[in-house]
């Protein structure tokens, strides 16, 4: 072998032994770095235990008695995701006994490397270079609803998981926005494990029949739990659902447009609807009776349509002689709130006024909740005269009838 040969060979095991050395300095032997747990969320507090770092017996430490630490200070600090971290996530020094072992507890931070979920690298670091990593698992927000099918102004309740948590260490409690439709609906806050339990309400101006996005929000990052929720279509129910031609029929609906007249009643192709025609409620149910027409034995479709929108369902015409049932006539209400109904559901009535001529003086309605110990009508009378003032026009159900009311104020004689 040459000397030139010699020479290679030399310089090849100088490098080798340099490489050996880093990492000689870079992984002690036997130590690990362990979380508890290791599925978990931003911000969520966590265990971090090391074993086997730099022991008593490597000098120059400065801990307690000489161990050495994990300083908070150059390369000697714990890192998440790449993130170095810092007071509150992490409190340094961090002091070892004297074979190297060490536990502390710090928060996973808030960045977009954690919030974006996966598996994400947590490092440490000592004073004398001794590296070890570990992994925690992060998921991502994720909401579900209950139910997943209702109609306008009931209750759905959103459950979330993932979000980052509330954490007293690092002074954070974790909002979150929901929304429904794009409408923001409510703020709530995650636990200490990044989930959450609220209830909102599906909006009265939601389109029925129609599919609509429920988000919750992580506030400053393009990260959201989403979930679709269902508005059904109207239906109705009919009550005999059979019977002989004459038969006295209830008609009760749900899932119409909330405040509307219904503008068609049909009963096979014969006209039912009654007169006045009836109004849905604030939360879009409908009650109205028609009678069965005579119509051969057989299955009759009955529709009914408010607000645009028909639900439909189906009569057993059998066979016999026709009846004469009397239909039911419900007595309205006298108390406001429930004989405004119409209105106040719909939040369209501002006021209402009249003069009492046997006390001789002028007597109020309001519908706001801070009225309700000093309004002074207290019945709406047959025969008076009242003055309401609505936000904008409406055809109205009052005292068993339909009235066509305009923005402003209006006359109408009970």
């Amino acid at each position: 072998m040459d000397l030139r040969s010699k020479f290679v060979i030399l310089m090849a095991l100088a490098v080798l032994l340099t490489v050996s050395g880093a990492d000689a300095m870079s992984a002690n032997f036997g130590s690990e770095l362990v979380v508890e747990p290791q599925i978990v969320v931003p911000n969520q507090r966590v265990i971090l235990t090391g074993r086997g770092f730099t022991s008593l017996v490597v000098p120059d430490g400065n801990g307690p008695l000489g161990s050495h630490q994990i300083t908070g200070v150059g390369q000697s600090v714990i890192t998440v995701g790449g993130t170095p971290l810092k007071p509150p996530f992490a409190f340094y020094p961090i002091n070892f006994d004297d074979f190297g072992n060490w536990a502390t507890t710090i928060s996973i931070p808030v960045t977009d490397v954690t919030v974006a979920g996966g598996a994400i690298t947590v490092k440490a670091v000592d004073d004398q270079g001794i590296v070890e990593t570990t992994q925690v698992i992060i998921g991502i927000p994720s909401i579900t609803l209950e139910p997943e099918t209702s109609r306008i102004n009931t209750d759905v309740s959103v459950t979330g998981r993932g979000f980052p948590a509330s954490n007293v260490l690092t002074r954070v409690n974790s909002q979150v926005p929901i929304s429904y439709a794009g409408f923001a609906l409510t703020v709530v806050s995650a636990d200490d494990l990044g989930g959450f339990t609220a209830t909102i309400r599906v909006p009265a101006s939601t389109r029925i029949s129609s599919n609509n996005i429920v988000r919750a929000t992580v506030v400053g990052f393009d990260q959201w739990g989403m979930a679709v929720h269902a508005v059904p279509r109207p239906t109705i129910t009919l009550s005999p659902s059979s019977g002989v031609p004459g038969t006295a029929v209830t008609v009760a609906g749900k899932g119409f447009p909330p405040n509307a007249v219904i503008s068609s009643s049909r009963a096979g192709d014969i006209n039912v609807l009654s007169a006045p025609a009836p109004v849905t409620d604030g939360d879009g149910n409908l009650l109205t009776f028609f009678t069965m027409p005579i119509f051969l034995p057989g299955v009759q479709t009955v529709s009914v349509t408010a607000g645009g929108l028909t639900g439909n369902g189906v009569f057993t015409v059998i066979e016999g002689a026709a009846v004469v049932q009397t239909l039911p006539t419900p007595s309205p209400s006298a108390l406001p709130t429930d004989a405004l109904a119409s209105l106040t559901q719909g939040e369209n009535l501002l006021r209402v006024w009249t003069f009492n001529n046997g006390s001789k003086t002028w007597e109020f309605f309001d519908p706001r909740p801070a009225f309700v110990n000093a309004n002074t009508i207290n019945r709406m009378v047959p025969s008076y005269i009242y003055w309401f003032q609505l936000k904008r026009g409406q055809a109205a159900s009052l005292n068993g009838r339909v009235v066509s009311l305009f923005e402003g104020w209006n006359l109408v004689p009970w």
